[in-house]
């Protein structure tokens, strides 16, 4: 019998590396964002969300102030309550975007964001300045917005109330391999 998806084993734990096993191919990757309030997270990243979702990712949003929840259901996302400490087993993020200051304000954010990185290999990137702790790899990221993200992230900003001008180009600072899969095939 040819092992399928539901049938195959999964592959133990690296003894030796006590790194976690590989993938199942059948997971979808998660993205973890991580942002002060609605209104920034639908500014600095609600298209990579959109494309995020629309490609299959799970997304979690954890805000530190809860409100406008219809502008993340606007974008296809359910926003949580920022805890205190992260319990980085039940989200073995792929990818974590989230606001600068949040890691200077936050050492639960800090020891996510160091525990997802060191224990997943996730990528990780920040709007708004850069981190102490960013990879020696981190580059300036511009996600190209699908034009549906675009037409979502438009009617989320005016759910908050936000009537800024609207880029084609959210800017991140850090790595976002895996996330590259997201990015719209649109010329500039």
């Amino acid at each position: 019998m040819k092992p399928t998806v539901a049938t195959a084993t999964p592959m133990p734990t690296s003894k030796r590396t006590g790194h976690p096993p590989d993938r199942d191919h059948a997971a979808p990757y998660r993205l973890v964002v991580l942002a002060p309030d609605t209104a920034d997270a639908v500014s600095a990243a609600g298209g990579l969300v959109v494309d995020a979702l629309r490609a299959g990712w799970r997304v979690a949003i954890y805000l530190e102030t809860q409100a406008h929840a219809q502008a993340l259901q606007i974008l296809g996302a359910t926003g949580h309550a920022l805890p205190p400490t992260f319990d980085i087993e039940s989200h073995r993020p792929d990818a974590v975007v989230f606001a600068a200051a949040m890691y200077h304000q936050h050492r639960g954010v800090r020891r996510f964001i160091a525990d997802a990185t060191r224990r997943y290999g996730a990528d990780v990137a920040a709007w708004g300045g850069t981190w102490p702790a960013a990879p020696a790899s981190a580059a300036e990221i511009k996600h190209r917005l699908s034009s549906a993200a675009y037409a979502f992230k438009h009617h989320a900003l005016k759910a908050v109330g936000t009537d800024a001008p609207l880029s084609n180009n959210e800017a991140f600072s850090g790595r976002l391999d895996r996330l590259t899969a997201v990015e719209p095939a649109l010329p500039d």
